[in-house]
């Protein structure tokens, strides 16, 4: 089966195809090469043009926003060279002409809702925008090696269905350690780290950590902390197993007991490192909601706390957490960004060292890392 290499593709509301491959209608080796562009909203190829082969000008980088009017201004079929703009009634033949690998190299270059509209194009662009070959390769690429470490056997009938799958839900990896899903924009690998799997200083003492099971949480058991002084945890991920060129942010899931106590510590830091590099700045971090605003203080209030505002410096904001969707609370711990070339150990760490004032009441689930948008 020939390869098809796609040039250039522009997609909003034109998606703009650029293509190349061997002329099958004959055995001479010849390279045929097509313009093919595509109104998604009106769900119609609105010109395909075949080039000749000195014509070696690129696609332009933007089409102007009067291209559709300057299409329709076009009538009949004109010929300049080897150029040709072809008639309405016979758009259906000259895609109908090109390949279906053709059609899946290019759509698999665009975004899955650009393969989706192309759907609605034509017969042949439906059954190239299906295919296997297209949401494979949205898919992460070692998406085979990540269902193989499944707790449960992950069920699909095609690609585009896995992804649709891993986008609404998530998947147990590694004995419940951890779970995995696809944020839905830029399908990029997220997880959230059992804390379980998460070092926790002094989790194994019965008087200052217990496991329970609560029936909302993604995994088997969560941690509670009953009273400690010296707060210590942290979570660890391989670079490699995240998506490369991706901005993440981590954050702490957890949820608070009525009695709780202790964890709004000044002192309560956390910070991202990278194969022992900061990459994410320590900051402070409160398990509790943000405080209310206080009323206005009088002038006479504000110019008497003004030698004292200044003697003591603005303190850092700390990181307040918020309600999730899911019924659980999380906290931002920082944010990172994963090069196409790190391989090491990202390390997020939270402790409170310092006051070791007593805590008590906090609910861990685990650690969160996933796209920061």
């Amino acid at each position: 089966m020939p390869t098809w290499p796609v040039h250039s593709i522009l997609h909003a509301d034109v998606v703009f195809l650029y293509l190349s491959g061997p002329n099958t209608g004959n055995n001479t080796g010849e390279t045929e090469r097509y313009m093919v562009s595509i109104n998604v909203q009106h769900r119609e190829a609105i010109s395909i043009s075949k080039l000749s082969p000195d014509d070696s000008s690129p696609p332009p980088r933007y089409f102007p926003s009067s291209f559709n009017s300057y299409i329709n201004k076009r009538s009949g079929r004109e010929k300049g060279g080897d150029n040709v703009t072809v008639r309405t009634n016979k758009k259906a033949e000259y895609i109908s002409g090109l390949s279906e690998d053709c059609l899946a190299l290019a759509i698999s270059l665009t975004t899955p809702m650009d393969a989706c509209r192309c759907c609605a194009v034509s017969r042949a662009f439906q059954k190239a925008a299906n295919s296997d070959s297209v949401w494979r390769h949205f898919l992460p690429k070692d998406y085979l090696s990540i269902l193989a470490r499944a707790d449960d056997r992950v069920h699909f009938t095609s690609e585009k269905k896995l992804l649709v799958s891993l986008v609404k839900d998530h998947v147990l990896l590694d004995q419940h350690s951890k779970s995995l899903w696809l944020e839905r924009t830029s399908l990029a690998k997220c997880y959230l780290l059992s804390s379980r799997s998460l070092p926790i200083a002094w989790e194994d003492h019965p008087l200052k950590w217990r496991w329970i099971s609560l029936p909302d949480s993604r995994f088997e058991e969560v941690t509670e902390l009953l009273k400690v002084c010296w707060l210590d945890l942290c979570g660890r991920v391989n670079c490699r197993e995240l998506s490369p060129n991706t901005e993440y942010a981590a954050y702490l899931v957890f949820k608070l007991t009525d009695d709780s106590y202790g964890l709004d510590c000044q002192t309560q830091e956390a910070d991202i490192t990278m194969d022992d590099q900061v990459v994410s700045a320590k900051r402070t971090i409160s398990f509790y909601p943000r405080p209310r605003p206080r009323p206005r203080p009088s002038t006479r209030e504000t110019l008497s706390n003004m030698g004292r505002i200044e003697e003591a410096g603005q303190a850092e904001e700390p990181s307040y957490p918020r309600e999730r969707g899911d019924g659980w609370l999380e906290v931002q711990l920082g944010h990172f960004y994963n090069d196409l070339e790190d391989t090491g150990v990202v390390v997020i760490r939270l402790k409170e060292h310092i006051q070791l004032n007593w805590k008590k009441g906090l609910i861990l689930e685990g650690m969160e890392i996933r796209h920061n948008i």
